[in-house]
């Protein structure tokens, strides 16, 4: 017996709880139906997500050293900052903003060990024009400041 059949059974039964089984089904079927449409969402979300996580991460690499907030890709890409971020988070475990931030320590830790820059070049090449605020970023992302890194990096140059 279909489920359509027992609906039927139950519209033209004269029982006194017609109308209670009769929403008691069409509440079943309703989750039942929501359940399918959920599960059919989530399978064309994941798609769009991968895509939004793989422009957002080309974006980063061509624009990191000039954007430095999420709501710049964001605006880049059509999307709220809040989306992206929702996104970025539930794909890689980590916001937006610290994939960011991560590039540009990257950047600045590879111009720190293959230049000759000090921090003041590397840090207006970067896009940032108050060097303290570069130091303290540096510290904050990289875990050392910069002067340490530079020391450390000229040791390992020198043993190596």
């Amino acid at each position: 017996m279909t489920f359509a059949d027992l609906l039927l059974k139950e519209f033209t039964d004269q029982s006194s709880c017609k109308c209670e089984l009769l929403y008691r089904y069409f509440r079943i079927f309703l989750i039942h139906v929501s359940s399918k449409l959920h599960t059919h969402l989530q399978t064309e979300r994941r798609p769009r997500n991968l895509e939004i996580i793989n422009n957002f991460k080309f974006l980063v690499e061509e624009n990191f050293k000039t954007k430095k907030m999420v709501a710049e890709y964001a605006e880049a890409m059509s999307v709220t900052p809040n989306y992206l971020n929702e996104v970025v988070k539930k794909c890689t475990g980590y916001s937006a903003g610290h994939h960011i931030r991560q590039r540009i320590a990257k950047e600045a830790q590879w111009q720190a060990m293959n230049s000759n820059s000090c921090m003041k070049g590397i840090a207006y090449d970067l896009g940032f024009y108050d060097l303290a605020h570069f130091s303290k970023f540096f510290k904050n992302t990289t875990g050392v400041n910069f002067s340490q890194f530079k020391s450390q990096d000229s040791m390992l140059q020198t043993v190596a």
